[in-house]
């Protein structure tokens, strides 16, 4: 299947440090990085790729949040070639059964974007045996909340609870920053600091980046 194509992702230990340097989770930074990518790649060549396209139509195109990320991503035209396939396609079955078609049932970047979890956890895991990238992860933002719940369970004991403790270390800091922030804006003082975008960070930490829910639960 030519999807297959797609649900390799390439990970080192290079990657995965420049994501510990954002200011999110670097699960989530990565994903979102590689969404935009697959996305722009795949929109491209339905239309210019039999494969692709037969690909993308037996889908039902893409999930609900998908659809409408993609809607800003590509061009009007671009989608517009697409959407009239997918569109065209259904007129041609039983209207009536179509309907109730759940667009983007398979939708391949969900598909994708797990595949790719599940290869960044495996790497973080090996990754975590060396204490030079425990160092690295430890002054990090670390891992948002959804990803270090599902990282957590599938790691040994001794990892498991190195990745807590570094994840309630990286919180106080959040909350400090949140407090800073508070107070800031009480005293009126506009002086910009690390707290500035405390508010981001925290929905970040909570629930993770704008991707990774949306495809977890299915779109």
């Amino acid at each position: 299947m030519i999807l297959a194509e797609y649900l390799n992702i390439d990970v080192s230990n290079d990657l995965l440090l420049r994501a510990l340097r954002t200011r999110i989770c670097p699960f989530c930074a990565i994903l979102q990085s590689r969404t935009n990518e697959l996305l722009c790649h795949l929109q491209l060549e339905a239309v210019q790729d039999e494969r692709v396209n037969t690909l993308v139509l037996s889908s039902g195109g893409y999930c609900h949040f998908h659809f409408w990320y993609l809607e800003k991503l590509a061009s009007p035209v671009t989608n517009a070639r697409l959407l009239e396939q997918l569109l065209d396609t259904l007129t041609r079955r039983n209207f009536e059964d179509s309907v109730d078609l759940n667009a983007g049932a398979a939708c391949p970047v969900c598909l994708s974007c797990r595949s790719w979890e599940e290869t960044l956890v495996c790497f973080l895991a090996d990754q975590l045996q060396d204490q030079d990238f425990r160092a690295a992860y430890e002054i990090s933002p670390g891992l948002c909340l959804p990803h270090l719940s599902a990282t957590a369970k599938k790691l040994p004991e001794e990892q498991r609870a190195f990745l807590v403790q570094a994840g309630q270390r990286q919180i106080e800091i959040v909350i400090r920053d949140l407090r800073l922030l508070i107070e800031k804006w009480q005293n009126r003082n506009h002086t910009p600091g690390s707290e500035s975008d405390a508010s981001f960070r925290a929905i970040a930490k909570l629930i993770g980046g704008r991707h990774w829910q949306k495809w977890q639960t299915g779109g």
